[in-house]
């Protein structure tokens, strides 16, 4: 199978300026208890959810919280699309209680009763960041009725979640009990951050300080975290239940090579396993996809929010009877117009 490769499509919106726009809505960041001392932080943005209409999730990763994503939510607010925005458990604005099970499949439960609870009766496409995706992967497994499509950042199937950026951030925790200390910390982490990226330039002082900053208030809790999803156990491991996955599966990926980038072997397990899959490159991007190229990310979510629409609506028969009865197409021609290789899909 050949990649697609997605055009870069500059965007540069602001969350806060399409929530306050009067065809918007938000319900602001809420919480949810999933279960006693455990609390997910939830942001709901975007038009009233209707049954049968498919809406978004976004799971950020353990760094960035909704911040993160906020270009990814004000891309898909401007195409109309239902959102929510849902830290797991010891991330973001969630609780991060001491002795809780951090594996990344207890994480999918959490965030199942989250979204069914946030969108009943709505088929759902999941996008998660790194770590998250398998959280996503495992939602789509356990639950095909609710989840109609997964997008995965850069995020290959994993079942121990101490990635390089998670060695990282427990490496420099020591220094950061002075200000000395958390300043060598966030240079150590900016590099870092370069490190996965095609160009530093979206990495601008306000963008690191809401990257670092949440971490910086909290530092004790942070680490606890941390360390307890570093050693979380899988009791599935992730490879058993990919072959579970209906929904179309999207791995996107940067052009440009990155430590942490989806290994070849993950993604020939994707292949082997996951009977709806595709990889997409973006181009001009590492595995900040989310920072260096939002808006090719938000067209790959969108056409798989349209894609689930349309298989809930199919055309009218009228429209699909193409063909003289015991008559089948044949071999290489398509009822629609093939789509191009190399091109965006249309927004």
């Amino acid at each position: 199978m050949i990649p697609r490769v997605l055009f870069a499509i500059p965007m540069s919106v602001s969350l806060a300026a399409l929530a306050a726009a009067p065809t918007a809505h938000s319900g602001g960041l809420d919480r949810r208890v999933v279960a006693p001392g455990e609390s997910l932080a939830v942001l709901a943005v975007g038009p009233t959810s209707r049954a049968g209409e498919p809406a978004v999730l976004l799971i950020p990763g353990p760094v960035g919280s909704a911040h993160s994503v906020r270009l990814l939510v004000g891309g898909l607010l401007a195409r109309g699309v239902t959102v929510r925005v849902v830290d797991p458990l010891g991330m973001g604005q969630s609780s991060r209680p001491d002795a809780a099970d951090y594996s990344l499949g207890q994480q999918a439960v959490r965030l199942l009763q989250v979204t069914r609870a946030e969108l009943p009766g709505v088929p759902v496409v999941v996008a998660g960041i790194g770590t998250s995706a398998t959280i996503a992967l495992h939602m789509a497994a356990t639950a095909p009725n609710d989840i109609v499509g997964v997008v995965s950042l850069a995020g290959g199937p994993m079942d121990q979640q101490a990635t390089k950026m998670m060695r990282i951030a427990l490496a420099v925790s020591p220094l950061l009990d002075n200000p000395v200390g958390r300043a060598l910390a966030r240079r150590r982490f900016v590099s870092s951050m370069k490190a996965q990226s095609a160009s530093s330039t979206w990495m601008t002082d306000s963008v690191v300080k809401a990257y670092t900053e949440p971490i910086e208030h909290d530092l004790g809790r942070v680490f606890r975290a941390l360390r307890a999803m570093a050693a979380a156990h899988e009791r599935v491991p992730i490879a058993d239940r990919l072959p579970r996955i209906t929904a179309p599966l999207r791995l996107l990926v940067g052009d440009t090579p990155t430590p942490s980038a989806p290994t070849s072997a993950q993604v020939d397990l994707f292949r082997r396993t996951v009977a709806d899959f595709q990889v997409d490159t973006i181009k001009q991007a590492g595995t900040m996809l989310q920072e260096e190229q939002p808006a090719a990310v938000v067209t790959v979510i969108e056409a798989l929010v349209r894609g689930a629409r349309a298989r809930k609506n199919p055309a009218p028969p009228s429209q699909l009877d193409l063909f003289d009865k015991g008559e089948a197409p044949k071999r290489g021609v398509s009822a629609t117009a093939p789509h191009q290789s190399g091109q965006c899909p249309a927004a």
